[in-house]
Parts: structure tokens; sequence; C-alpha cells
């Protein structure tokens, strides 16, 4: 028997390590708010038979770094809160039920000892009085033969003697008066006193003072009472009384004996301190555990394994839970369990339940219960199957706790998450969500806005990847701003940089939030490209109605001197003959006839007519034109390339008007090529639009300006070469048409205008 123990009892110990680090796999796997830490209770209760009393203890401590160690390495599941609650509650239950095995365990081995120190007293109390009735047998003989008997009799009491002083029980003889007449030496140690202070004292000395006339009259009625022993703990708990004034409980065994016509009692006194101490440990962990399950949020139970789940134990919780009181249960039995579980739920968990206890297993779920008042309510149960040596299940055991706020908690959250969810969908605004150095997360307006195709192209980048390098500084202090403690910064307006290079306004606004990983940024961003070319279109027409103002008064107060100017100057020219004089006034004349061709440029530009649009055949319209540019053409060394495709649809325009575009973009290709190069016009159709291109070899425009050219007075050219306003009248005169004009130049590359009017047949 004791070899299967010792079998049994280390494979139990290989049991434990087994499955603390199975639940802690599976709690790894498992999210982190599903409470499978309470499964560390199974290796826990498995440490009671170990003889060693505090493994409960050490292993607890183990589960605790276990518990905590899950939490860092597993991934995110339900939020933080609800896991660190059902972590925190696993792990006070798995500390008090430790330390309620400790204490048992502590109590059973007291418990034990005493009970082996009784049966051991007791058998010396046997040996005692076995040898004081030798002792009294050996008396009698020596009366009936004293010479003889006086060696034997020596010997019993030298026997008796070292029984008595060799006993680990105090032992006390008194005689009628109750005068101590023999106290040993446990007697010594136990009240203090030695053996010659002790005899021939009363043995009230002993004993409180309260105690003492009960007591003497104890002793005087049990030596009337023809009994001639008691035996330890028929007395009940005595009180003792040490020589410095401390009492202490005692346990007493009595015989009497009458030798030569006197009665003499002896006492067998043991200390059991230590045993009340335990027998009051055991009581308080009693007392702690049913204080434990009483207030726990929820019930304990013991059922039978049948559809009623019939109670065999409930603990008062569960009247706060369905409102039924635990006689209806256990009593009169008015109720069950299996009743108060929701019809939508019962067979789940039937099949659950019995799932695992086929499969030797705790079984964990959550259901729904109504109570007496017909509420319903949410609950998380934990039980496991208690079987038999042979592996028949005896009953259920497990734990039932309310989670109905839990749930309902739950459920807001989920609505909350699904409406902010739908609003950040559905905002105009991009937002973007940043932490540390990396966007974490981007609506859809701000994957569109960045020109990306899916999420994963915009996260993990810094937000310095998806800004203009121009706003970087003033970034890196918003974002100090709002770490050290800022909750909003005001909106700007910053540039940022799309996935393929382009550059676009965007208003920002940021804020700091924090979450359960930490604080984070978010941004809203609009795009306010159009605004911003809706304010620059309004501040160019605003600056062209202030310069009509400006061409009408410069036309009236500058044209009249101009035209005297040019008169005179003209009518000298044929009145003089000296050449120098001559070459002055013909530079006068050159100079007038030039600012008179700006005041009427400044006039075509601010006064400029609706167009009459006709059908108009463009190709006619550039071959008068380059009518007009053959000889300068030739003189320039200037090529010329033309691609007019055949039965090209008439475009509806002004003919006046397109000569006017034509002439002047012409002009800019002959004045960029003054060393020569080739002018390449091109002519063709394109869905319901007719398109224009002219082309040159020349210098080109510098990137950074070609987006300037259309601006009123901004020019390429040399000082006194432009106006400045050739290629805004250009453009305003294509935009009238409801055109379109587009340049594309670079150093050294050329410059191409593209032109699109409405084809006559698509209106």
């Amino acid at each position: 028997m004791k070899d299967v123990d010792r079998l049994a009892m280390r494979t139990v110990f290989w049991i434990i390590p087994l499955l603390t680090v199975g639940i802690f796999v599976l709690d790894l796997l498992t999210p982190v708010g599903v409470a499978v830490s309470i499964l560390y209770l199974i290796p826990l209760l498995l440490t009671y038979p170990s003889p060693r009393t505090r493994d409960p203890l050490y292993f607890s401590a183990v589960a605790t770094v276990l518990i905590w160690a899950d939490v860092l390495l597993k991934p995110a599941g339900l939020p933080i809160p609800y896991a660190l609650f059902n972590r925190t509650l696993g792990m006070m239950v798995i500390w008090v039920i430790a330390i309620g095995l400790i204490r048992y365990k502590q109590t059973q081995h007291e418990l034990k000892s005493a009970l082996i120190e009784q049966a051991h007293a007791e058998g010396l109390m046997m040996e005692a009085q076995k040898a004081r009735y030798h002792a009294d047998r050996e008396a009698v003989r020596a009366v009936v033969g004293r010479e003889a008997a006086e060696e034997q009799l020596l010997v019993s009491q030298l026997r008796l003697e070292s029984i008595i002083e060799s006993a680990m029980d105090a032992i006390i003889t008194v005689d009628e008066d109750q005068k101590v007449v023999l106290f040993n030496r446990a007697a010594e140690h136990l009240f203090g006193c030695s053996t010659r202070e002790a005899i021939g004292q009363p043995l009230d000395r002993f004993l409180p003072t309260r105690f003492r006339d009960a007591h003497r009259h104890h002793v005087h009625d049990f030596g009337q009472a023809g009994v001639t022993s008691r035996k330890m703990g028929k007395l009940g708990t005595v009180m003792g009384f040490r020589s410095n004034g401390e009492e202490f409980p005692i346990e007493a065994a009595i015989s009497h004996i009458v030798v030569e016509r006197k009665t003499y009692y002896t006492v067998i006194l043991r200390d059991i301190t230590e045993r009340k101490r335990a027998e009051h440990s055991h009581q308080e962990s009693q007392r702690q555990l049913a204080t434990l399950i009483s207030n726990l949020p929820g019930f304990v139970y013991r059922s039978r394994n049948d559809r009623n789940w019939t109670f065999e134990y409930l603990s008062e919780g569960v009247s706060d839970l369905t409102g039924y009181p635990v006689e209806d249960y256990l009593v009169q039995r008015t109720i069950s369990y299996g009743a108060n579980t929701h019809p939508g739920d019962r067979e789940r968990i039937w099949q659950e339940v019995q799932t695992a206890v086929g499969q030797h297993r705790p079984f964990e779920m959550t259901y729904r219960v109504l109570t007496k008042s017909g509420e319903v309510k949410w609950v998380w149960e934990r039980g496991e199957g208690i079987y038999a040596q042979d592996g028949t299940l005896n009953y259920l055991e497990g734990f039932v706790t309310d989670i109905t706020e839990r749930k309902r908690a739950e459920h807001l959250l989920r609505q909350s998450e699904e409406r902010y969810r739908r609003l950040i969908t559905i905002s105009p605004y991009a937002i973007l969500v940043h932490r540390g150095d990396h966007i974490i997360f981007a609506n859809d307006q701000a994957i569109k806005l960045f020109g990306a195709v899916k999420a994963e192209e915009i996260l993990e980048k810094s937000p310095m990847d998806l800004f203009h390098p121009d706003y970087h500084v003033v970034i890196r202090e918003r974002i100090h701003e709002l770490l050290e403690g800022r909750v909003q910064l005001p909106m700007l307006e910053e540039q940022i940089m799309t996935l393929d290079g382009r550059a676009i306004d965007v208003e920002v606004s940021t804020a700091r939030f924090v979450d359960e990983e930490g604080p984070a940024i978010l941004a809203m961003l609009r795009d306010i490209s159009e605004r911003k070319r809706l304010q620059e279109q309004l501040r160019k027409t605003e600056r062209i109605a202030e310069l009509g103002t400006l061409a009408s008064g410069m036309a009236h107060e500058i044209g009249t001197p101009m035209n005297v100017i040019l008169g005179r100057a003209e009518y000298l020219m044929d009145r003089v003959t000296e050449e120098p004089v001559k070459k002055g006034l013909q530079t006068i004349v050159t100079q007038v006839e030039r600012i008179t061709k700006v005041m009427n440029q400044l006039l075509t530009f601010a006064r400029r007519n609706a167009p009459e649009r006709c059908p108009l055949d463009l190709r006619g319209t550039i071959e008068a034109g380059m009518e007009l540019f053959q000889e300068r053409l030739a003189r320039s060394q200037i090529q010329v390339e033309l691609a007019l495709a055949d039965n090209c649809p008439r475009a509806l325009a002004d003919p006046d008007q397109m000569s006017q575009v034509f002439i002047n973009l012409v002009m800019n290709a002959v004045h960029a090529m003054p060393d020569g190069g080739t002018l390449r016009i091109g002519l063709a159709p394109e869905k319901h639009m007719v398109k224009l291109t002219i082309a040159d070899t020349g210098h080109g425009i510098p990137r950074d300006v070609v987006e300037k050219v259309f601006e009123p007075f901004f020019t390429t050219k040399e000082f006194g070469q432009g106006t400045g306003l050739g290629l805004t009248v250009v453009k305003g005169i294509i935009e009238e048409h409801q055109g379109s004009i587009v340049v594309e130049s670079g150093e050294g590359k050329g410059t191409t205008f593209t032109i699109l009017l409405p084809q006559a047949d698509s209106q």
C-alpha cells in the first residue's frame, strides 16, 4: 500500500508542472479578456497531498508570475480593464485557497501530533497503572511473605519511578488531603516548579484561583464514585497555572488507588496550548473561507450531473443572482437551476458540460439566466467534474458570477465603436492617427487624399514622409506640444506629399488622446487646393479689374500726349537733315509706338469683348497666320513642321480672337529660338474637342515658373522685350471659348502649348 501511495504521490507531482505549463500555453492562445487563469486552481489543489506544508504558497507565487506574464506576452482581445479584473479576481481566489490549504494542512498535522501524544500518554498511564497494580500485588505478597517480596517490590518501584520520570506528560499524585506526594520531571517543565517546591503543596496551587473550589470537590466526588480512572479528555479542558502566573489549557486523566486504607489520586496532565491554537487556526480558516465564499460576486455550488443541475451545496450568493433563497434549491426544492437557465441556452450548456466531463477537463461558459422577477441576466460559470477512484463522475463543482453589467458595457462599447467607425468612414476629412513615429490608422478619405490604393501603403510611415519638407519643423513642434500636455492645437494650412510626389494644400487640425496602448495623436486633414485655386482666381480677377480701371485712365491721360509727341516727332523728322537728330527722332517715334502698343494691349486685356463664336476651320487660321510669319521664320532660321489632320472638325470660335491667340503663341515660340530651331504645329480632333498644339525647340521655361506664365505682367523675357500680358490675354480668350490651355516645358527641352476648343458639331 505504501508503494502505491508513493507512486500516486510521484505521479501527482509530475502532473502539477505539466498542467501548469499547459494552462500557461492555453492562456497565451486565448483572448486576454477570458479568465483562463482560474485554471491554475487545479494544480494548486493537487499540491494538497504534498508532505511539505508551504507547497501551495510556492505554487501560488509561480501562478501569479505566469498570470501577469501572459498579459504582457499575448495579443489584445477583449478590453484590458476587464482582463485585469478577471486576472486580479483569479489571483485573489488562488491565494485565498492556497492559504486555506496551508492552514488546513497545519491544523491536520497538529491534530495528528496531538493524537499521537495523547495515545502515548494514555499508554504511559496504562503502564503506570499496571506498574502500580504490580506494586500493590507485590505489597500484598510482601505482607504475606515480606522477606521474599522485598526485592521484587524494590524492582517494581524502581521501574515505576523510571516510567514516571521519563514520561512526556506531567504526572502528579496527591493524597486524601490533595497534597502533592509525587511530581515528575515533565510536571516541573509544565508548571515551572521544581519537585522540591511542589511536594507537600496543595494541588490547588497549580490551578487558577477561580477553579480551585470546584476542582477540590470534583476530586473528592471522583473518589466516592467507585470509578478507578477516567481517560484523557473525559474531564474536558482544564486550565493550568504556571509559577510565572500564566494560565494555559491542559487535558487531564485521573485515577485513584487505596493503599493501607489511604486513597491516592494520580493525574496525568498534558499541555494542549498548541492543539488549541491549531484548532482555533483551523476554525479561523474555515470562517475566512466561508466569509470569502459568501462575499464572492456570485455563488459556489456542488450539483448532480442532471439537466436540473440539482444542488447538493450552494452558497448564499445565489439569492443575489436569481432572487430565490438557498432553501428553495436545497430544502424545499421548489425551483431548480435548470429552470432558471434561459431556454435558448439550456441545450448548449448541457452539451458543453457533458463534453467537458467526458474528457475529464474543466468547463467554462457564458449564458443567460431568468431571475425570480423575470429579469434576464448574463452569467459566467467555471466548473469541473469530481470523480471517484475508478473515474466515475460523483458530482460537479464550480463558481457562477453575474456579468450582466460587463455584457452591457461590451454592448455599449461595440455600439460606440461602430458609431465612431461609421462617423470616421463617412467623414469628409482625411483622418490619420499616429503613435510614436508611425501612422497606425488611416480612413478611406486619407487613402484617397494621399493617392494610395489601400491603407497598408500609408501605415507604418512617419508623418514626415507624408508632409512637405518645408513643414517638418512646424510638425515636430506641434507633436512636441501635444505630447507635453496640450489636448488640441488650432488649425493650420500645410502641404502634404502624395505617394506619386504631388504637393497638395491642406488644412490640418491635431489633437491628443490616450487609449489602453498609451498617448496618440489624431490629425484631420481637408484638401483646400480648390479653395486656394478659387482664391487665386479671385485675386487675379480683382487684379484684372484694377488693371481695367488703370488702363482706361492711362489711355485717356497718356494716349493724347503720346499722339502729340508722335505727331511732333514725325513732323520734325520730315524737316531736319542732320543724321544724328533724325536718328534721335526715330528713337522717339519707336518708343512712343511701343508705349501705344502696350496701352492697346492693356485695353484689349481689360476690355476684352465677348467672343462671337461661329464654326471656324482652324486650318485656315493657321495657314493665314503662317503667311504673316514666313519672312520672319526664314530670317530666324526656324523650320516649320505642320501636322494638320485631314477632315478635322471645325471649332466653335471667334475668328479674330483665334487669330490673335495663334499669332501670340507663334511670336513667343520665335522669341524662344533666337538661334534657330523647329516650330511644330499640330491640329487634330479629340473627344468632342479640337486640339491645337504649338511647340518649339527653344531654351524652355524653368519648372518652378511654368505655372506663372499666364499671370498678368509675368515674363521670362529680358527687360523691355515683353509686357507679360500676351499669354494672359491668350488664356482669357481660350477660357471664354469654354476651352483649356496647358503648357509643358523644361529648361533646354523647349515649350509646348496645347489648346482644346469645343467642336462646332458637338454644340
